[in-house]
């Protein structure tokens, strides 16, 4: 079993509660990246889009497409879900 089939079957993780380690498990992330984007979002703060990270100096852009298959700005934390600046509340049943 391949790394992405793994974490294909697992769901994204949250760019802005992600671990560094979480991070190191994304194909095409090393552990340079991964401490980057740690760094970037502790200066910046929270991440309401993805494309954020082009300013991450150790993205590319050829990195963007696959951090965009295992990264959402979605965040399990709050009381609301949260996608790419959009905040949604829960259904309430």
């Amino acid at each position: 079993m391949t790394k992405e089939t793994i974490m294909a079957e697992h769901r994204k993780y949250s760019i802005n509660e992600a671990s560094r380690e979480e991070l190191a498990e994304i194909p095409g992330v090393d552990n340079s990246k991964a401490e980057a984007i740690i760094e970037f979002r502790e200066r910046r703060g929270w991440i309401h889009n993805l494309e954020e990270l082009a300013d991450v100096g150790e993205i590319e852009a050829k990195d963007m497409d696959q951090l965009r298959k295992w990264l959402t700005t979605a965040s399990e934390r709050s009381g609301s879900l949260e996608y790419e600046g959009q905040k949604e509340e829960p259904d309430v049943v």
